[in-house]
């Protein structure tokens, strides 16, 4: 991996299945993006929190990508699925970078 980024998606119980429909469509589309080298999803069902490990060219890449999901109206489709809304996504990523060799 290159650049690591980490999202939690916190959904509400009764929106795990939407959100996986969500994701199968979406991720299509972000696999496909410019520097995005893979994205693996898990799911928590405690939680009911979808986690993904994204793998990407650059952390530049990345936020490219993030602004373009944002003005394409992420936070209108996802605000009513997840617990806490968009924000809570978008406050809590986690930006790794690139792997230490310690």
């Amino acid at each position: 991996m290159k650049n690591v980024v980490i999202a939690d998606f916190k959904v509400k119980a009764d929106k795990v299945q939407e959100m996986a429909a969500v994701f199968k469509e979406a991720l299509v589309v972000t696999r496909d993006f410019d520097g995005c080298l893979g994205i693996d999803v898990y799911y928590e069902d405690k939680t009911k929190t979808y986690t993904l490990i994204e793998d990407w060219d650059s952390l530049e890449q990345y936020e490219t990508y993030l602004q373009w999901r944002i003005d394409t109206g992420i936070a209108d489709l996802l605000n009513p699925i997840l617990e806490s809304g968009w924000d809570s996504v978008v406050n809590s990523v986690k930006r790794l970078g690139i792997k230490e060799s310690i």
